[in-house]
Order: structure tokens, then sequence, then C-alpha cells
């Protein structure tokens, strides 16, 4: 246990005489939190396939024709919902990217459409919109004409009867020829006590900070390949224990520097943003605790694969970039393609970024973390068993 200290007191002291590497790794994460916020909480897109839950408390013909013309369209991921409550229930825990509820018939003359979305995914609600505008016009074009009719009608004083066969027999057209009207059919809702903004700035948090963690974890795992080539480690440890105090202990440190990194974006988000990440301290701290374990695994478990600090750093910068990339550090996951966003829970990113938003803008417990907490942390020690696992075949 001395030694293991002891390497966690000489990477302190080696930290806080380089004061530019003390300000980078301390400063920079939260400066680069404010600019992430700031591009990404107005951040819009086109083509996306949005995960929608629909419900139709309607019960029409129409009202029936589209909900099973949006289940399947190949433009959104439509799924059924019993209940306009399901629906606020999916969109809220993040199972859904928007919710549609077909309250009335589509043909009537109030808005028969209610969309509901988070407003930490800014783009969702247009784009649900736009969707379900996209398969109205496909799919019941007569809905269209119809309603417009029944708009027109009181202002007209009626129609005879050859006009509404002929204005039914142009709607029967219309289902073989399509045209487009968006006009007054929805009205939308944000979740219930979503914050404007809020969900965004936590997704954001979480993202740079577990980028940052992984950053400052591998510049301080490099340090394995600096005490082995200058024989550093040798001296430090001529005794039987090996390389093995020096990992742990630079575990041990990148863990409580990763906290800190933390402390200081989340911080930042309560100051300037109003993040109630104090109130939430209770799951804040062992989430935090299993992101940086997981980053100080990850980097000590990539370092110790490479035999030279080029290999590592190569490997690293391209490690970080992917896995930041793919796990929705860079770009909300929401807005990738449907492959991209399963293949992004094999990234730590998710997971940490999923955890934080359900912690801080769900106002989820710990059921809705723990899954989190146990894949982060089962990473992070499997790759801190495999640095002690080849640092004791390099020291034989």
């Amino acid at each position: 246990m001395r030694k293991i200290a002891a390497m966690v007191r000489v990477m302190a002291l080696d930290l806080w005489r380089d004061r530019g590497a003390l300000l980078m790794t301390f400063l920079l994460p939260p400066l680069v939190f404010l600019i992430f916020a700031s591009v990404f909480a107005g951040t819009t897109g086109d083509d996306i396939q949005l995960k929608l839950a629909v419900a139709d408390t309607a019960r029409t013909p129409d009202s029936g024709r589209l909900a099973a013309a949006l289940v399947r369209s190949p433009e959104v991921r439509a799924e059924l919902a019993p209940t306009a409550a399901e629906v606020r229930r999916r969109v809220k825990a993040g199972q859904a990217d928007a919710g549609l509820v077909i309250r009335a018939d589509p043909a009537s003359a109030d808005k028969p459409f209610l969309i509901i979305a988070d407003p930490s995914r800014a783009v969702a609600a247009p784009l649900a919109q736009a969707r379900v505008q996209q398969v109205l016009a496909d799919a019941l074009p007569d809905v269209t004409l119809r309603r417009t009719i029944t708009q027109l009608e009181p202002a007209l004083g009626g129609f005879t009867e050859e006009q509404v066969e002929n204005a039914d027999s142009a709607a029967a057209l219309m289902r073989q020829d399509p045209t487009h009207d968006d006009g007054g059919f929805f009205e939308r809702e944000a979740v219930k006590d979503a914050k404007v903004g809020g969900g965004v700035i936590a997704y954001y948090a979480g993202a740079v900070m577990i980028l940052f963690a992984l950053f400052s974890a591998m510049q301080g795992a490099l340090g394995l390949m600096d005490e082995q080539s200058t024989g550093v480690a040798d001296r430090l440890l001529a005794g039987t224990a090996g390389m093995g105090p020096v990992v742990s202990g630079k575990f041990l440190f990148l863990v409580g520097q990763g906290t800190v990194q933390a402390l200081l974006i989340f911080a930042t988000a309560q100051i300037v943003y109003g993040v109630a990440a104090v109130q939430h301290a209770a799951l804040w701290l062992p989430t935090t605790l299993a992101a940086s374990a997981c980053a100080a695994g990850v980097a000590l478990g990539l370092v110790s694969v490479c035999r030279t600090r080029e290999q590592a750093q190569m490997l690293s910068t391209f490690v970080i970039l992917v896995l930041a990339a793919i796990g929705g550090s860079m770009v909300p996951r929401f807005l990738m393609p449907p492959w991209l966003q399963a293949v992004g829970w094999a990234t730590p990113h998710a997971w940490a970024i999923e955890a934080y938003q359900a912690i801080l803008w769900r106002d989820g417990g710990v059921g809705a973390v723990y899954k989190a907490w146990c894949v982060l942390t089962a990473a992070g020690l499997a790759g801190l068993v495999l640095a002690h696992v080849l640092a004791r075949r390099i020291r034989r």
C-alpha cells in the first residue's frame, strides 16, 4: 500500500509542477463543454430515422390507417403504444425520440395530432411532424381533402348531395394520386417538468466528461512507456513486487483525476446552465467513479498492449476519436442511423451519457443507471487486469 500511495504522490507532484499540463487537464474540459453546449444546443437535421411512439386514441378507420401506415413506413421507426400516457412515459424515459397521439379522426376540423417531444432533442418534434405529414400525404391523401371540405362547409352554408358525391369521388382518386397539405393538423407538447435546454446541457456535460476522462487517462497511462524505457520503474521497484504497484497507483490516480474533471465540468454546468448536479449527488458520484474507472482501465490496458510510446500515442488517439464519434460525444446518437446507434452501446461514451441524462434530466433512480455502472466498472477492471498481466510479462 505504501508503494501504491507513493506512486499516487509522484504522479500528483509531476502534474502539479507542470503548470501547463495542470491547466489543460482541469480547465480545458469545462471550456470545451461550454463550447459544445453552445454549438449543439441548436442542432438540426433532416434525413433522420426517428423512433416514434404512436398511440391511436381516436380509434376510427382513418386513424387506424394512419397508425398502420406509420408502422410500415421506412422513413420512421414507429412503434404502437396503448395509451397517450405510455407515449409520454417512453419519450420521458428516452425509449422514443418523439411521440404521436392520434386523438381525433384525421379528417376532423380540430387538430387531431399531438406531437410529444423531449426538449433535449430539439429537432425531434419538427422532424416527427414532417414524417407524419409525409406518411399522411402518401398513404391518406383523401383524408386531407375531406378535412378541407369539413373546414369549408360551415362557411359555405353546406353542400348539396351532388357536391358531396363529387368530393367523395375526388377523395377516392387522391388515394392513387397523392397531394400534400401540412396545415392545421398538429399540436406540440413537451414532456412534463422539462426545462428547455436542460437536457441538451446534461447530455453534453456527460459527453465531454467521458471524452476528457479518456484523453487524460491515455496521457497518464503513457507514463508506463516512459518508466519502462528509462529504467525508472526498475530503480523504484527493485524488489519482488514488479510493476503491479505502479499500475495500481496509476489506476487510482487516473480515477481521481477523472472525478475532479467531472466535478469541474458539472459544477460549470450547474452554475452557468442550472443543471441539478448537486441535487442528484448520491447517484452522480457512483456514475462518475464508474466512468472514471472505465477510462483509467481502458487507457492502461491499451497502453500496455503497445511496445513503444509512438504506438501507444497513435492507438490511443485513434481509439479515443472513434469511440467519441460512435458513442455520442460529438453528435447526439439519436441523429445517427439505427445500426450505428446499436454499435454505440459498445462504447463507454453511450453508457456514461445515458446514465448522466437518466439522473440529471429524467430524475431516474438506481434502476435507471445500475446497468451503466456495471458495464463501465467491468470495462475498467478488465483493462486494469490486462495491464497487470502484461506488466508482469514485461517484468519477467
